[in-house]
């Protein structure tokens, strides 16, 4: 699939995601919206291990970062799920959005990757467009 094909996939999945999550938390409270969301996830992954058999070494650096990546997803969807309990979509949804962020700073940090000035630019005015977003 072309790269830009599943980033427009997942940009809609995930922007209609952020509604049906508020809608969940007005009959559930954060740790059954995640348990409940999950199960979609596990079932998803599960088609993909028995359909694709993908590889999958125990013993390679991959799986260590995967499982890290995977443990902070769900530490993420945590905090996401419980802030949409008391927070406006339309403020938590962009707030949380903002963590490339935070990629971009570690991947300077730690990938010695390079910050363009506009990507710099990038981070500024996203800064500024949660600070927009957030005036009531």
């Amino acid at each position: 699939m072309n790269w830009l094909v599943a980033s427009v996939i997942a940009l809609i999945c995930w922007g209609v995601w952020g509604v049906l999550v508020k809608q969940a938390s007005k009959y559930y409270g954060w740790p059954q919206i995640l348990v409940v969301s999950s199960i979609a996830t596990v079932a998803a992954s599960l088609t993909i291990f028995l359909v694709i058999k993908p590889n999958i070494t125990l013993s390679s650096p991959g799986f260590s970062y995967s499982l890290l990546a995977g443990l902070l997803s769900a530490i993420a969807l945590l905090g996401f799920y419980s802030a949409l309990e008391g927070g406006k979509a339309t403020i938590v949804v962009p707030l949380t959005a903002l963590y490339p962020i935070v990629t971009v700073l570690l991947s300077f940090l730690v990938l010695s990757e390079r910050i363009s000035a506009t990507k710099a630019v990038g981070v500024i005015l996203a800064l500024v467009a949660i600070l927009l977003l957030s005036i009531e």
